[in-house]
């Protein structure tokens, strides 16, 4: 009697052991294979910063060039009672003025286009900027990323192009009057130069 159930308990653990072994290899897990969920991707593209009850999500600025115009970019929200205006500067004085409604939000791919003057940096540059804000009198200065359309979801939002100057049809050095645009300046020797001696 103690033989058979010594035998019973032995293919019992076998059978579990069997069980065991299955279960990992069909769920793949092991050292060197972490699980999915340990794997982290950034959402956006902006940075998320908080300055006295304003908290600023996926905030950048889209130029085509340094020194050129440049938008902001992201959500503003107002986590306070009162109305706000959050204020964004750059080092050259450039600055824009976003009104946010109390316990509301204000999205700046909404018009009207939140507009520096100069961005102060290059696409794939940071560039600090001066966030300050009216209900509470806080302010911080900020890293901001400067972008450009590159990456195809914001293509629709760049600033226009810096214009291309326009090639004038007068050539340098020119003698043309108003009345014959186009002309070409003279290359023949002057009537007056003196004559050849022979």
């Amino acid at each position: 009697m103690a033989t058979t159930a010594l035998l019973a308990g032995i293919k019992y653990a076998a059978a579990a052991l069997t069980l065991g072994l299955v279960l990992l290899t069909g769920t793949g897990c092991s050292y060197d294979n972490p699980a999915e969920t340990a794997k982290i991707t950034p959402a956006t593209n902006g940075i998320h910063t908080v300055v006295g009850p304003m908290e600023l999500s996926d905030m950048l600025i889209l130029s085509h060039e340094a020194e050129q115009p440049g938008r902001i970019m992201g959500t503003v929200f107002n986590r306070s009672s009162t109305d706000a205006v959050v204020t964004i500067s750059v080092a050259s004085g450039s600055k824009v003025s976003i009104p946010v409604k109390a316990n509301g939000y204000t999205s700046l791919a909404q018009p009207p286009a939140m507009m520096l003057e100069s961005t102060a940096g290059s696409p794939g540059s940071m560039v600090t900027v001066r966030v300050s804000e009216d209900s509470t009198g806080t302010s911080a200065d900020v890293q901001l990323p400067v972008l450009d359309s590159t990456l195809p979801e914001y293509q629709s939002y760049m600033p226009a192009p810096p214009a291309s100057g326009t090639p004038s049809t007068t050539q340098p050095g020119s003698t043309a009057s108003p009345g014959t645009p186009g002309a070409s300046p003279s290359t023949s020797p002057s009537s007056s130069s003196p004559s050849p001696t022979h």
